[in-house]
């Protein structure tokens, strides 16, 4: 009877957060579906290489930025600043630059780097400015707990765009798919943008030095993370596993869908961690992180269970062509690592980067991204394909393990960050020192 009121208002930005992410994400899947079904598993392998690589560049036009929004809005907010209104045409700004940076040089030496698949990549250039604008302004809405808003535009954004994009693929094939996701991004970015009303055409120095020096370290972490994730798909492309990159897409887009709920968690809890490690209140954090943990890890060690004996049977029904023993083997590898990610995604989002310790993750990704390079290309020679996903295990599950201990560690120490949020190792004052 107590634990609603206590909890509605967490409740209620979960619920509304979780259509906006599943309208958003539904819409890919379905492209992402649909493209499995129409194209054929060579090229569906490709399509998923070139997401890869655009992810890759997409990961330097935001570096952070979007993150590092929703951290110093929910800030901005509690302190009533007139900051509020500049970031996003001041993060917005940068965000195009960069995007404007990296088209040039594919334009100029993409012919080089990508030889055959150099025009794919140009069809996806309109992707690489549209996407991290939405993510900074996603970020906007979050800070705000606009959750509600944010959930109408992208649902109704959602199902228009998905009548196009089964059009242009059906129509054009691995083109049409390519174009279906310019299309989803750019109608978001502009509605997203139309109907926030915290904007103002005002370009503030002092604020976007503030936002990006924390955004560099989320970058770094960005850049660690694809080395042991995307880096996976680029090392089995250049060994010639490509229909098994369509496998391994299968199974990571089944896992974001599962993972996305406690991403959403994460994201409507972090403006309340932020508030009280602002205020010094670390007694509550460390209470909602055990609780979270335990559930994290029982929900995930039920879910790999179910899919371990339901995914198979709706493969073998729904596309039956990639119902093989190799993505049998490549299944079942990766669910003993589903638990570790659903804790993960939790934690990073809920706990470390709106507390200001993204360089932890920043520094375990680091290492963990080396680590997963060099082992990847040795395992790959001795055990082929497989030997990707036996390397992604181990890196990952002690990677997330890693985070966990040393911010457990670092919460512990009460009297080293009461008052103070730590971005990047620099010093935020609270209201409460400023007086």
């Amino acid at each position: 009877m107590n634990l609603f009121p206590k909890q509605k208002e967490t409740i209620n930005n979960f619920l509304w957060r979780s259509l906006q992410v599943f309208s958003k994400s539904g819409v890919t899947f379905l492209i992402f579906f649909i493209s499995a079904k129409v194209l054929e598993p060579i090229e569906f392998g490709l399509l998923g290489y070139l997401m890869t690589v655009v992810g890759m560049l997409t990961i330097f036009c935001d570096f952070g930025l979007s993150i590092a929004v929703s951290k110093f809005v929910a800030e901005y907010k509690a302190r009533q600043s007139e900051k509020l209104n500049r970031i996003l045409f001041s993060v917005s700004t940068i965000a195009i630059t960069a995007s404007a940076l990296i088209t040039v040089v594919v334009i100029l030496f993409g012919n080089i780097i990508f030889k055959d698949n150099y025009r794919y990549i140009l069809y996806f250039l309109p992707y690489l400015f549209f996407m991290p604008l939405t993510s900074i302004v996603d970020g906007l809405y979050r800070g705000l707990k606009q959750f509600r808003k944010l959930a109408l535009v992208s649902s109704v954004i959602g199902m228009f765009s998905l009548v196009i994009s089964f059009i242009l693929i059906k129509q054009f094939f691995l083109v049409g798919a390519i174009f279906s996701q310019n299309i989803l991004y750019l109608l978001l970015a502009v509605f997203l943008y139309g109907f926030q009303k915290n904007f103002s055409f005002r370009f503030d120095k002092t604020l976007l030095v503030e936002v990006v020096k924390y955004a560099l370290v989320l970058g770094i972490s960005g850049v660690a993370y694809f080395l042991y994730s995307g880096v996976d798909i680029l090392i089995l492309k250049q060994f010639g596993f490509i229909v098994e990159i369509g496998y391994y897409e299968i199974i990571n887009k089944v896992f974001q869908l599962l993972l996305i709920p406690f991403v959403i968690l994460g994201q409507v809890i972090a403006p309340n961690i932020t508030e009280y490690i602002t205020v010094g209140n670390i007694t509550k954090i460390k209470d909602q992180l055990k609780g979270y943990a335990i559930r994290c890890v029982i929900v995930g060690l039920a879910l790999s269970v179910l899919l371990h004996f339901g995914l198979p049977i709706v493969l073998k029904n729904m596309l039956p062509e990639y119902y093989t023993v190799s993505f049998l083997m490549i299944m079942n590898i990766l669910l003993v690592l589903l638990p570790f990610k659903i804790w993960g995604s939790l934690l990073n989002h809920g706990f470390v980067t709106p507390s200001g310790f993204a360089k932890i993750v920043a520094i375990t990704t680091s290492i963990g991204g080396i680590l997963n390079v060099i082992f990847d290309y040795i395992f790959i020679n001795l055990f082929g394909f497989v030997g990707v996903f036996w390397v992604t295990l181990v890196i990952h599950s002690m990677s997330i393990l890693t985070v966990s201990l040393y911010y457990c560690s670092k919460i512990g120490r009460e009297t080293g960050i009461v008052g103070v949020c730590d971005t990047s190792e620099g010093t935020v004052q609270t209201t409460k020192d400023l007086q």
